[in-house]
């Protein structure tokens, strides 16, 4: 009789903790991308280009370039000729990074004083074209440049120079995704340096360019530009589906992203476990032969 009690207190306790396991699995979606990237506008237009400063957002779409002046809401075409800032080129305070026409790094470390671009020691061969530069202010002298044969480059506060970023094959039939864009934070924000893609959406490097991650939950897989915009705290990407945005969660730290609801589901998946492990714990002890003493 006791036996038979075990038996179904076990067998209940055991579905009791498969349901609750279901249910903390499958009853809520986890939203780890409300946390990275959220759409601003335009979707289902491919958005080329991009450009945010402030309330101030430019986006190319094929041949037509729209702009926002209310950080996104509303679209038009601007009342006058207004080009997109220089690619290649990157300014911080009073100096400058970029790309020269053959392909190498050049600096000019004070804009304010008469002098011409300086190549930077031991910049790599980039290749004629490339135009890929970004620098996170709040790590002076650290630049990331990407070549045209898609090798992305990591100067450190050294000056020495190194591979950063080899990105690997999609698929024998994809081939290596494209890099499309880089970019940072001209204020010193924080440490992180954004990695656009045509295949791998977005990537980041939160220690200015030596450590990269994928960074794209949410985004379309085909990511053509990205702005980082100082004034808002935020990257635009623009993507194969509209216009997207990721604002910093944390200041001046690196941002740091965790969806509290996905922590909560696994701490109760540890739980219903515990729970598990000891009802079965008890079952067995019930089901043990008793000893009788004589």
């Amino acid at each position: 009789m006791d036996s038979d009690r075990g038996r179904r207190a076990l067998r209940l306790t055991a579905a009791v903790c498969v349901g609750l396991t279901v249910f903390l699995l499958g009853s809520a979606p986890a939203r780890a991308a409300d946390a990275w990237w959220s759409p601003v506008a335009l979707q289902g237009v491919a958005v080329t280009r991009v450009s945010a400063v402030g309330n101030t957002i430019m986006v190319r779409t094929g041949t037509e370039t729209l702009m926002s002046s209310d950080g996104g809401s509303t679209f038009a075409a601007p009342s006058a000729d207004t080009p997109f800032p220089p690619t290649g080129v990157v300014a911080i305070d009073s100096q400058r990074w970029a790309i020269s026409a053959g392909g190498t790094v050049v600096h000019i470390a004070n804009t304010s004083l008469p002098g011409a671009a300086v190549a930077d020691p031991g910049s790599p061969g980039l290749g004629a074209g490339a135009d890929l530069i970004a620098s996170p202010a709040a790590l002076p002298g650290v630049v990331v440049a990407v070549s045209t044969s898609g090798v992305v480059w990591r100067r450190g506060q050294d000056g020495d120079w190194k591979q950063a970023l080899l990105l690997l094959p999609a698929s024998l039939v994809q081939g290596v995704p494209r890099v499309t864009s880089v970019t940072a934070f001209t204020e010193p924000l924080s440490e992180a340096i954004y990695l656009s893609t045509a295949g791998y959406a977005v990537l980041i490097s939160t220690d200015g360019g030596d450590d990269w991650i994928r960074a794209g939950p949410g985004l379309p897989d085909s990511v053509s530009s990205l702005s980082a915009d100082s004034a808002r705290h935020a990257v635009y990407a623009g993507t194969s589906d509209g216009l997207w945005v990721h604002v910093l969660q944390e200041l001046p730290a690196p941002p740091a992203y965790q969806d509290a609801a996905l922590v909560w589901r696994w701490l109760g998946i540890g739980a219903v476990t515990l729970l598990a492990s000891i009802a079965a714990l008890l079952g067995m002890l019930r089901l043990a032969p008793r000893r009788i003493d004589g």
